[in-house]
């Protein structure tokens, strides 16, 4: 068994099988072209409904020095036990435009990441005062 063994020579792709978190938080994470994206630093749970709410994913920076630090959804994250990394099914463009979070006041939901980031619109004065 893989878990037991901690062997990615022994990884087999399947359906559903369990992956420990440690295994999760230093593979590399990939684009869908294979490039590489960063690595998941964390795990935001919501302990009352036991699932995972995002994942924390540091991009640039070096040794893990200024990266920026991203809400990333469950649901854009894929576990490639051949390669053993995880593939992001977002490309680097798209991310790279993503707000960045900040860990030590992180928010409750990666939409909710997006939303208090996202620029609000700016009015623009009426014709007749222009």
């Amino acid at each position: 068994m893989w878990l037991a063994t901690n062997n990615w020579s022994q990884l087999e792709e399947s359906a559903v099988r369990p992956v420990i978190a440690n295994v999760l938080s230093t593979a590399d994470v990939r684009s869908p072209a294979g490039e590489h994206v960063g690595k998941i630093v964390d795990f935001m749970l919501d302990t009352e409904r036991g699932s995972v709410e995002y994942a924390v994913l540091a991009v640039g920076g070096v040794l893990g020095v200024g990266a920026k630090m991203l809400a990333v959804q469950p649901d854009e994250l894929r576990f490639d036990a051949r390669r053993g990394c995880l593939e992001i099914s977002v490309d680097t463009e798209t991310l790279a435009a993503r707000p960045g979070i900040d860990r030590a006041n992180p928010p409750e939901t990666a939409d909710a990441a997006v939303r208090s980031r996202a620029p609000t619109p700016t009015r623009s004065a009426p014709r007749s005062e222009r």
